[in-house]
């Protein structure tokens, strides 16, 4: 199949991005380590370089020295049970094994527990092994997503306390100017990504989810900048002619598919060109959706932030449910894979639940992968290639499919 020209940028893209990282302090910046839920953009504009260790622990399972750097830290004290994202970046620290050159010393650590628990003892770890300061955004469970007023005040609050503990550490005052721009330019990349996703909806779908969760790295790791901007302005055109040839990202495409969790890492080439070789695409996913709906107005951002920790990242499983079902109906979907992921057992604890719930609202049905996103040593990869097939001969099956 022809390949997206388009994504060929990413691997300069993401040279620039490490090395503006590691000459930033030369320019009189200041380096925070965040995960993937941040106002980025206010640390942008408070001359913040936002580097995130999740994206880091990435970037050693696709390079394939995740068991390595995993099995470094499990020496260290570590078990093996903990987040393989946690395991491999502490390792990466013990050993020096870095395809980024490592990441450079923070001057702050700031991390909310609304994504995952293990994220804040993590960043623990990295704040006394740099000595360097942990702001933590608690955010408290909001049920299924009702409003929760003392909630609210509670984390804008935090919000607020976050900017004067920035600005003592840079010295540097918010400019209200300054954090319009970095606004603008992170609501006009996150409708651009949200463009691109939407044209999954097409048949044949001309992206993958394959090629997504390689180009959700600019939106990630530089929401605020030009860069994304840039970026998804081109892929988006890329695609949108796509769509008009016909061109799809699987040849002769007979499955369309869900993804549900995290990637596995190591094997995501592996899993795509399997896929593709049995006419299966993979075209959604709520993991690349969540960075369509990070940006804010520029009118209330501490309020918009707010609402986003407390509601938009607060899971709850009705909402999920709710939201599988819509995205079966827009992207005419054939099956679901569940990655019930060792790793994340946030999110995955429910899948069973999810899996049986979909299949009844949509009739649609579904497997579920055992794996992890990050350690190799924790799934057999054959195993689950065996385990796709015959999902997929199911599939065919239905469909009256030879």
């Amino acid at each position: 199949m022809r390949p997206i020209e388009s994504l060929r940028q990413l691997k300069q893209i993401n040279i620039d991005y490490y090395t503006a990282a590691h000459t930033a302090k030369q320019g009189g910046k200041f380096i925070a380590y965040v995960n993937a839920f941040t106002p980025v953009e206010l640390l942008y504009a408070m001359d913040m370089f936002p580097i995130y260790p999740e994206n880091h622990a990435v970037i050693l399972g696709a390079r394939k020295l995740s068991s390595e750097t995993a099995a470094a830290a499990e020496g260290m004290g570590y078990s093996m049970d903990l987040c393989s994202y946690a395991r491999c970046d502490l390792g990466s620290i013990k050993t020096g094994l870095s395809p980024t050159w490592g990441l450079p010393k923070p001057d702050l650590l700031l991390i909310s527990n609304s994504q995952c628990g293990t994220l804040t003892k993590w960043f623990e770890i990295l704040s006394r092994m740099y000595h360097a300061p942990m702001f933590l955004i608690d955010v408290p469970h909001s049920g299924k997503g009702e409003k929760d007023g003392a909630g609210e005040k509670y984390v804008r609050l935090q919000l607020e306390d976050l900017i004067s503990v920035i600005k003592g550490i840079t010295g540097k005052s918010l400019d209200p100017a300054r954090l319009a721009e970095n606004i603008r330019l992170s609501q006009e990349a996150s409708n651009l990504w949200a463009r691109i996703l939407e044209t999954g909806r097409s048949i044949p779908s001309p992206i993958s989810v394959f090629d997504q969760f390689i180009s959700m790295s600019p939106i990630v790791a530089q929401r605020g900048t030009r860069v994304p901007v840039d970026f998804y302005s081109s892929l988006l055109q890329e695609l949108e002619q796509r769509v008009k040839d016909g061109i799809g990202a699987v040849e002769n495409e007979r499955f369309r598919l869900f993804w549900d969790n995290l990637p596995i890492w190591p094997e995501l080439r592996r899993l795509s060109l399997f896929l593709e070789a049995r006419g299966a695409c993979l075209v959604t996913s709520l993991y690349t959706w969540a960075w369509a709906k990070l940006s804010v107005g520029e009118q209330d951002p501490l309020g918009d932030w707010t609402e986003q920790y407390l509601y938009t990242a607060n899971l709850h499983i009705e909402r999920r449910i709710e939201d599988y079902a819509d995205l079966a109906d827009k992207y005419s979907l054939n099956g679901f894979l569940y990655h019930s992921n060792r790793s994340c057992k946030f999110v995955s604890q429910d899948i069973p639940e999810v899996r049986s719930a979909v299949t009844q609202k949509t009739g649609i049905p579904g497997i579920i992968l055992e794996a992890d996103h990050n350690d190799p040593r924790l799934y057999d990869v054959e195993a689950l290639e065996k385990q796709i097939d015959t999902f997929l001969d199911l599939l065919a099956s239905r469909q009256g499919i030879k």
